[in-house]
């Protein structure tokens, strides 16, 4: 019996990663069961310590960021440093009292509580935007 083995696909992104900035563990939860289920990597994080240590890993492509973390950072900082690092960044709150600093920030945003089809909008908007070189359900990102 002969097996056959494809070829590796030349030049294939990788699938999309994105991490997940949220310390309420029932949210991170919904968002990493939704976002698997539409083909994203996800990764976790619950605060400013264990969002730099996954941006440095490298590899992210998007950030969903939550605004209100534990500790003395919030999300609106750590959201300029994803920026920096060359990840598309989401913001996301449930205080809608933050409207200014969030608008101001000139990330993508979205108050809390939102519909499931706006988050895939703007993840798909912020994926195109950051030239992001990776996959999803087939469909590339890369420039």
């Amino acid at each position: 019996m002969i097996a056959y083995m494809a070829e590796p696909e030349q030049n294939v992104p990788r699938v999309c990663r994105v991490l997940i900035v949220e310390d309420d563990p029932a949210v991170q939860h919904v968002f990493k069961t939704l976002l698997a289920a539409e083909g994203f990597e996800c990764l976790v994080a619950r605060d400013a310590p264990s969002t730099r240590s996954a941006l440095a890993a490298g590899d992210v492509d998007v950030a969903i960021m939550d605004v209100m973390l534990p500790g003395a950072e919030n999300g609106l900082a750590l959201a300029q440093e994803a920026a920096e690092r060359g990840c598309g960044v989401i913001v996301v709150t449930g205080h809608h009292d933050r409207y200014d600093a969030v608008e101001a920030s000139g990330h993508k945003y979205l108050f809390k509580p939102f519909r499931v089809r706006a988050l895939l909008d703007v993840l798909d908007e912020v994926l195109r935007r950051a030239n992001a070189e990776c996959r999803v359900n087939g469909q590339s990102y890369r420039k």
